[in-house]
């Protein structure tokens, strides 16, 4: 009988361990190929199998799957982590397991491809973008860039290396610095090409979908907080969102015409955006669930386990997608305002102790050193509550600003800001 899901890789923090969890949960043996285990803290913890690999190279997944396993113990595959999913779709596609189209994989990955991509649908505001491979480029299109604007790598996750920049020189030096950058995270080779685009002002929202046999579903649409410029880091996030009817119209025609472009046939979709001139503009495309733990927001908004629906599609099991928000969920993220060394932190106990707090994880300790954040990696930690009403989550969570941070030789207040 077939009870193994295979996981390539993970992501790190969050979902990651948690979907091992789910899986055996579900009555499946789950199997982690990894090439390097000592990457995910609380593994040793897990009922898992682990197959160390090289996780990087889809040839030789395709090899060294079928020396561990029979084909016909094996019920699907899938993974957490934003840079695996295109060699999911590849070895789903080569080996007859659920999963998206290739080409709709290997083009969320690239940022421009994208772009490109939707560029003619009516249904969304078009941007001006421009790639380049080279600096050099810079000069041939400075007259026709526009400041403030943004700039990223094509294929980078988690907000890294992205860039609002507000002048040539500021641009200049970014594009050279992602353009240096050879391999990735998970020591990925990078494209190492630049996208630089229209910077569009308003609020950010984030739309997580859910499609299966070609049939989506929008489970909500989710308020986003971003702070910290130059660097687009994402403070916090409330679901669902408090946003009007007229703004949830919007969303669905342009998302639905977006999958349909992209043709998008499986599993969830994170899809972040904003809207100009009643019509959606699309900030980003991701392949995967959200993160940011908004899938536990919206469990504790809706009492749905979209983690453990993503893994039971995965198995060929009719996914549960209907239920409605009873309640208002909400993270505030714990970010330092400077670098040093941590001398001690107050306040945290308070906030255990608030109605409606779900969670309080706390990574400040002192003698840690830190860095100013400049993406999704550098928090130090996160409080979730949730409240029958949306208004009350946001004076809720403005109560929480009380954290301090102190570091050695000086103060700093890292709030859980908005």
């Amino acid at each position: 009988m077939k009870r193994k899901l295979l996981f390539i890789e993970s992501n790190t923090t969050g979902t990651g361990m948690l979907a091992l969890q789910r899986t055996k949960e579900l009555g499946y043996d789950p199997v982690l190929l990894t090439s390097e285990p000592n990457r995910y803290e609380g593994l040793r913890d897990q009922s898992c199998e682990i197959v160390v690999c090289d996780t990087n190279d889809p040839e030789k997944l395709a090899e060294t799957i079928p020396l561990h396993f029979k084909r016909e113990d094996i019920a699907g595959i899938t993974t957490t982590s934003e840079y695996y999913i295109y060699t999911v779709a590849l070895l789903a596609k080569r080996f007859g397991w659920r999963g998206n189209p290739p080409i709709a994989m290997k083009t969320c990955r690239n940022k421009a491809a994208v772009r490109a991509l939707l560029r003619d649908l009516p249904e969304l505001y078009q941007p001006w973008f421009f790639t380049v491979d080279h600096v050099q480029q810079l000069e041939e299109i400075k007259q026709h860039i526009k400041f403030p604007c943004i700039v990223k790598p094509v294929d980078d996750s988690g907000s890294n290396q992205v860039v609002k920049c507000l002048s040539f020189t500021e641009l200049h030096g970014q594009v050279k610095e992602i353009l240096a950058v050879k391999r990735n995270v998970r020591q990925q080779p990078t494209a190492q090409v630049a996208l630089i685009e229209e910077y569009v002002e308003g609020p950010e929202y984030s739309v997580e979908v859910f499609s299966y046999e070609g049939q989506h579903s929008i489970i909500g649409i989710t308020d986003k907080s971003i702070g910290g410029e130059p660097y687009c880091i994402e403070t916090g996030h409330i679901f669902p969102s408090l946003a009007s009817n007229r703004i949830k119209t919007v969303v669905e025609t342009g998302v639905l015409s977006m999958l349909k472009k992209l043709d998008w046939r499986f599993g969830p979709c994170h899809l972040e955006i904003k809207i100009v001139d009643e019509k959606l503009f699309l900030v980003e495309c991701n392949g995967r669930l959200a993160g940011g733990m908004i899938p536990e927001l919206i469990r504790h908004a809706t009492g749905m386990d979209v983690l453990k629906e993503q893994l039971k599609a995965a198995v060929g099991l009719s996914p549960e997608l209907g239920s409605q928000p009873l309640q208002y969920a909400g993270i505030r993220f714990l970010i330092p305002k400077e670098a040093g060394e941590i001398q001690e932190v107050t306040g945290i106990e308070q906030l255990r102790q608030l109605p409606g707090v779900k969670e309080v994880v706390c990574r400040a300790e002192p003698g840690k050193l830190v860095q100013r954040v400049v993406n999704a990696y550098g928090r130090l930690g996160y409080i979730i509550a949730a409240a029958a009403d949306g208004k009350e989550l946001h004076q809720m969570l403005s109560q929480m600003d009380n954290v301090e941070v102190k570091m050695k030789e000086r103060v700093s207040v890292a709030e859980f800001s908005e």
